[in-house]
């Protein structure tokens, strides 16, 4: 029986050494780049080469044997993320060609929240051709700067120039996003001073004595001005009223956002938008601020909405509310909610500031409805047909005259009010009301039941078919009953079928009364 042989014997045979000398060599081939790549280690795989010194880098942690295993990957997603554009969602799809002109067109101003609702109204008109839009926005102006340089600088110059260009049928605004900043008082004109000046001069001058303290007389007391009118006389050296007090003026005219002279600066430019728009002779509607995510945000455009809406109602146009469409029950930014259909969809952007298709819809949609009411209190006269000059050749004499080709033309949906009265006040025509719809529906009196019915309730009964309508003829349901003449002999032998049945009537009739007399009964027959 053979010996086994030693392990270190076999580890010394020829065999046994090659085999294990490739594998390592595979090994070290692979190892050595793999190593100087992730772990940082230049001469692992020089096998005695010259040692290179790595670039120092920043510590990012995790790495193995204070390294960065990840690092390869990392550089990969950075290179990703510059390579793909980042989305702008300030600013809305550009309008769809239209082959047909408008007949009608509405005109959108503002900055990007009336970019994405022009949008809006632009696919809310997508079946009706005769409505137009008109984008004239700018995306990041604002009432308080229209744009950082050149001219116009605000708003309100840059209104009368589009009105000089467009003839809108209507003028939608929306703006403000960008006006929470601080707000810089114009600084007074030196000209201005100079006059406050000599203001001042001329009146220490007319209040200084001319003479003496002792030579006035009682007698000497100035007249009243003879151009003043007589009230204003009597009240010439009376104080005048004081003025609302103001906060003091910064000496740089700045004033911070929500700031009471800040919100006197901005209702002023309000009032010069709406003066210039409100020119035009056209309806004119702002549109409020919807809620930005995040509880400042929120707060902010409700807080400028609440000047709009003081702002829109002293110079008498519409205010457009669309706060509720836009926030939970609880009153706060709604990311995701029911578009103008009822459908929950994605109404807001990834931003939480600006508009999704169904969002600008739904932002359009409470505009729509108040253009379509405003422009149909505005209809025009209606023309009517008239009857041609010549007289008609085929109209014969004597006879009445031929009916026209068409009758009076009346509109449908043009109210009867203007847009600054009340409905049913003053000077407003009565709409016509059915008499019997005004009876039950306006003065809650209950319809007379018919004859019969079980909510008939009238004493005594009446019979179904029998009682007769008040003010009318009864009338003979059967024709009269004819009489046998003198000569008929007897009714029992008459041939006559009328002479025979009243006949058979009154003798039952006598039968029946000696029957009730035999019993003791007074019968009146």
């Amino acid at each position: 029986m053979s010996k086994p042989k030693s392990f270190f014997k076999a580890l010394t045979e020829t065999g046994p050494l090659i085999a294990l000398g490739t594998a390592l060599a595979i090994l070290v081939s692979i190892a050595g780049p793999a190593s100087a790549q992730f772990f940082n280690f230049p001469g692992f795989g020089g096998f005695g080469g010259p040692p290179q010194r790595a670039a120092p880098q920043p510590h990012r942690g995790g790495g193995w044997f204070g390294g960065d295993f990840f690092a390869p990957f990392q550089q990969q997603q950075q290179q990703q993320q510059q390579q793909a554009p980042r989305q702008d969602f300030s600013r809305a799809p550009a309008p769809a060609k239209r082959d047909t002109i408008p007949e009608k067109n509405v005109l959108v101003i503002g900055d990007a929240m009336a970019d994405w609702l022009a949008y809006g109204l632009e696919d809310a008109y997508t079946e009706q051709p005769d409505m137009g839009v008109i984008r004239k926005h700018k995306t990041t102006s604002g009432l308080i700067k229209y744009q950082p340089r050149g001219e116009p600088s605000d708003w309100a110059v840059a209104a009368k120039g589009i009105l000089e260009t467009e003839k809108p049928d209507v003028i939608v605004v929306m703006l403000g996003l960008n006006d929470r900043v601080a707000i810089r008082e114009a600084a007074p004109d030196k000209s201005d001073k100079a006059s406050d000046k000599d203001k001042k001069n001329d009146k220490g001058a007319r209040a200084k004595p001319q003479g003496k303290p002792g030579d006035a007389k009682p007698e000497d007391k100035p007249a009243a001005d003879t151009d003043l009118p007589q009230d204003d006389a009597d009240n010439a050296d009376a104080p005048s009223a004081a003025a609302p007090e103001r906060t003091a003026r910064n000496p740089n005219g700045l004033y911070e956002f929500r700031d009471d002279n800040w919100v006197e600066l901005y209702s002023k430019k309000i009032e010069e938008l709406t003066n210039v728009l409100k020119a035009k002779g056209v309806p004119v509607l702002w549109v409020g601020l919807p809620a930005i995510r995040g509880p400042k945000g929120t707060a902010d455009m409700l807080f400028l909405d609440s000047l709009y809406r003081e702002g829109a109602g002293k110079a008498g146009i519409t205010y457009v509310d669309v706060w509720d469409g836009f926030v939970d029950e609880a009153g706060r930014f709604l990311q995701k909610g029911p578009d103008f259909e009822g459908q929950i969809r994605q109404l807001r952007s990834a931003d939480g500031v600006y508009f999704t298709k169904p969002g600008a819809r739904k932002l359009a949609h409470y505009v729509e409805r108040e253009i379509t009411r405003l422009l149909a209190g505005r209809s025009g006269p209606i023309a009517l047909p008239s009857e041609p000059a010549t007289p008609d050749t085929s109209a014969e004499p004597g006879k009445p005259a031929p009916r026209p080709l068409a009758g009076p033309i009346v509109p449908l949906v043009a109210a009867s009010i203007s847009t600054d009265q009340l409905l049913g006040g003053p000077g407003s025509r009565p709409a016509a009301v059915d008499a019997l719809a005004a009876k039950t529906m306006v003065k809650g009196e209950p319809l007379t039941a018919p004859a019969g019915r079980a909510d008939d309730y009238a004493w005594p009964r009446r019979e179904v078919g029998r009682e007769q309508a008040k003010g009318d003829t009864p009338m003979a349901a059967t024709p009269p009953r004819r009489r046998c003449s003198s000569q008929c002999i007897g009714r029992s032998r008459c041939g006559r079928r009328d002479c025979a049945a009243q006949a058979r009537a009154e003798e039952a009739a006598g039968t029946a009364t000696a029957a009730a007399a035999r019993a003791g009964n007074a019968v009146i027959p």
